[in-house]
C-alpha cells in the first residue's frame, strides 16, 4: 500500500459546499481516468446527504448526462486538492467509510 507520511491533510476538513465535517474513507477499486488507480490509502468524502453539491448533482447529472447518479466532494489528502467523486445511489461509497477509534462527530 501507500504511505500517508507526505499527506497534508491529516485531520477531517470542511466541505466547500455545506460546511460539514468530511469522512475518511477508503477509495474504491476503480479509478475513472488514466487507469493507475488512486494512489491513496484514503480520502475525504463528505456524505452530507443535505448538502447542495449533492443534492443538485442528481439534476445535473440527469439533464446533462441522461445518467441516474450525483457526485459527493472530495478531498485528497496528499495536496488537498478538492473535487467530485460519482456516485450511483444515497449508499455510494459508504461501505470504505474508515472508522478511527475515539472520534467524535
Amino acid at each position: 500500500m501507500y504511505g500517508t507520511g507526505h499527506y497534508k491533510i491529516t485531520k477531517p476538513p470542511v466541505c466547500p459546499h455545506c460546511g460539514k465535517k468530511m469522512t475518511k474513507t477508503e477509495p474504491p477499486p476503480y479509478n475513472i481516468g488514466d487507469g493507475l488507480g488512486w494512489g491513496l490509502k484514503y480520502f475525504w468524502v463528505c456524505f452530507n446527504d443535505e448538502c447542495s453539491f449533492f443534492v443538485n448533482g442528481w439534476e445535473n447529472m440527469r439533464e446533462n448526462y441522461g445518467k441516474t447518479a450525483s457526485y459527493r466532494c472530495v478531498c485528497l489528502p496528499d495536496n488537498g486538492e478538492i473535487g467530485a467523486i460519482c456516485v450511483l445511489s444515497y449508499d455510494g461509497l459508504k461501505g470504505g467509510i474508515i472508522e478511527e477509534p475515539g472520534e467524535e462527530d
